[in-house]
């Protein structure tokens, strides 16, 4: 009989898409959901295997791993998305400001407006990047280097 081997997949606990399971599809077929802060181990045969990770439209870029009989693999998939508490303050900043010009009635300087558009076009870029071109890059796998039972 051929021994198997398997693949441990980590999320990290995040803030971001807390609520939200990620589907992981190996070799295309749907395996699991993994919820935040949570594990899943995968059982399968020797050979290259393909792991992705889903969230909506957003997805990971496809991983291929190689298992080995009675290996195992730790791998961990996390959120692309870097920059996230940054882009958050910047949106912030600039709609606090409209606020703050609009409840004194006080006509805005030009000055003013530019200081909003290089806070808030900046971060509405970002946002735009991973809800079209970068869709495939929101969720990213790679070896989980930091695990304690991973040699």
């Amino acid at each position: 009989m051929q021994s198997k081997g398997k693949i441990i997949l980590t999320r990290p606990s995040a803030w971001m898409n807390r609520f939200r399971p990620y589907s992981v599809f190996i070799d295309d077929v749907h395996a699991a959901n993994l919820k935040n802060g949570s594990s899943e181990e995968f059982i399968l045969p020797p050979g290259m295997h393909s792991v992705q990770c889903k969230i909506a439209w957003y997805s990971s870029t496809v991983y291929t791993v190689s298992i080995d009989q009675g290996s195992v693999e730790y791998l961990l998939v996390k959120s692309g998305v870097r920059y996230y508490a940054l882009m958050l303050l910047s949106l912030f900043a600039g709609v606090i400001i409209n606020l703050v010009y609009s409840h004194i009635l006080m006509e805005r300087p030009f000055g003013i407006f530019v200081l909003q558009l290089a806070l808030i076009l900046p971060a509405l870029l970002y946002m735009l990047y991973y809800m079209t071109v970068g869709k495939k890059n929101y969720l990213v796998i790679e070896v989980d280097k930091d695990n304690f039972f991973a040699s």
